[in-house]
């Protein structure tokens, strides 16, 4: 009788003990950033123990210099963060990467003027200098002045670096009329009293960025169930951290400190984060065919690629609608037990 009680005792607890580290099936993903402000879904995931939940540790990889898409090419990630071009490209030299999953559905990169700059639109800067902050944010410059129905010949373009001091003084005191880079160098900027508008053209700003992309031949296989859970887990986790910016900025100041000496900055660091991970309407990760259509055309239109790709040929709904499958009232309430326990 006692072995039969300690039986089903033993069992009771086996459900209600989470997963340890030699449960969890391990995923490799390449993620431009560690554990980061700007990728609080994976903070909030591991703090809230959804990827647990899942069955699930997940392993970042760092591309350092080396092209994302080799770690796909050559099997070394399940997983990879890509952007669009790069995916688009890979297509065209004959890899077959499908997007499974739309991370960021706006552009981490904006064209920053003086608040107080009477210019609307890039056609304003026109004839004046303006600064990038490494030779990548090129392309999205030339691609913005297409959309003005502009071309470099109508600017200067000055490489400036990284310096928050010198992005500042550049802007502040008219060296360059406008500075493109990335939301990090927006809060670089703010950092030294500086207050920016964004004239990035609108139809560039949905421009989906760092999307999680496997190799075609990998979905039905034999790590489906793995690349699934982790979607679960990180859609789960995109919403929760949405809920209460409070618990959020918690969990991303533990994670993350480096990024929250200045809790004001980290603050409106990640308060831009949460607009890029908010999707446009209630699907995490949708991929937006018309959106892509657009890259692609643009893509084609300033000769990146030889001929148009249809958008269906790289994006893949294999996991996305699953994903969504969670109960928000739900993670509401978790967040508000964490908060509890915590804050």
């Amino acid at each position: 009788m006692k072995h039969t009680a300690f039986a089903a005792i033993a069992a009771v607890m086996a459900t209600a003990i989470p997963a340890t580290a030699q449960d969890l099936t391990e995923i490799t993903v390449l993620t431009p950033l560690p554990r980061h402000t700007a990728w609080y879904p994976l903070i909030v995931g591991e703090a809230l123990g959804y990827f647990d939940e899942e069955g699930i540790s997940v392993t970042l990889v760092d591309g350092g210099d080396l092209p994302s898409t080799a770690f796909l090419e050559n099997g070394q990630v399940d997983m990879a963060s890509l952007d669009p071009s790069e995916v688009v490209l890979a297509n065209e030299r004959g890899f077959d990467f499908d997007v499974v999953y739309e991370v960021m559905h706006g552009a981490v990169e904006g064209i920053f003027v003086l608040e107080d700059n009477p210019a609307t639109s890039l056609t304003d800067l026109s004839g004046t200098t303006i600064g990038i902050v490494g030779e990548s944010d090129r392309g999205l410059l030339l691609a913005a002045l297409g959309h003005a129905g502009l071309s470099e010949s109508d600017v200067t373009i000055a490489v400036l670096g990284e310096s928050a001091p010198l992005l500042a003084n550049s802007l502040a005191t008219g060296q360059v009329s406008g500075l493109v880079g990335a939301i990090s160098d927006f809060v670089a900027i703010t950092s030294q009293g500086i207050t920016t508008k964004n004239l990035l053209p609108s139809e560039m700003s949905e421009t989906p960025a760092n999307n999680f992309a496997v190799r075609a031949d990998a979905i039905g296989g034999d790590r489906d169930d793995v690349m699934q859970g982790f979607l679960n887990a990180w859609a789960k986790s995109g919403y929760a951290g949405l809920v209460d910016i409070d618990v959020t900025r918690a969990m991303a100041m533990e994670a993350d400190p480096e990024n929250w000496i200045n809790e004001e900055l980290g603050t409106i660091f990640l308060t831009a984060a949460q607009g890029l991970h908010r999707p446009d309407a209630e699907i995490f990760g949708d991929l937006r065919t018309d959106v892509w259509a657009g890259v692609i055309a643009e893509m084609a239109a300033v000769g990146m690629i030889a001929g148009e790709v249809a958008p269906d040929a790289l994006l893949n709904r294999a996991y996305v609608d699953n994903a969504n499958q969670f109960d928000r009232a739900e993670i509401e309430a978790e967040v508000a037990a964490w908060k509890a326990a915590n804050m």
